[in-house]
């Protein structure tokens, strides 16, 4: 980048992103150690290095002079969830009529490990109902 495109940048802007460059890197970076070190051996050294670099995260969002986040990053954010919880739904409705249906015709019985992740599937859809309901209500 030439100093006439940096110098182009409007100050808050050029603040928000070096701020959210380092929260995030602050964040990637504990979670990276956090994953080294708990692979070395070290998983109580790689826990206080993962949560380092969360209140780093934290840290660099709270003295940031200006909001992390704007308009187009909430719309963005509020799409992607729309879009997840919809592509999820089907799956996880499919899936677990499909190991219910394997299971009952002694085809297949799923590990407990499937039946782990189905119940994690179905925590996200009510803690999401749960949500939406205190929203609803609150305006």
């Amino acid at each position: 980048m030439t100093e006439n495109a940096a110098s182009s940048v409007p100050e808050p802007l050029a603040k928000r992103r070096t701020y959210r460059r380092l929260a995030f890197g602050v964040l990637m970076a504990g979670v990276v150690a956090g994953l080294v070190l708990r692979g070395a051996g070290y998983p109580l050294a790689g826990e206080g290095v993962y949560w380092l670099g969360i209140v780093g995260a934290i840290a660099a969002y709270v003295v940031s002079p200006v909001p992390l986040l704007d308009e187009r990053d909430t719309r963005m954010e509020e799409r992607a969830s729309r879009l997840a919880l919809t592509a999820g739904a089907p799956l996880f409705v499919l899936g677990a009529s499909a190991l219910r249906t394997l299971n009952v015709l002694d085809v297949w019985t799923a590990p407990a490990f499937v039946w782990g992740m189905g119940y994690g599937f179905l925590a996200v859809y009510v803690l999401f109902a749960a949500a939406f309901a205190v929203v609803w209500y609150r305006t």
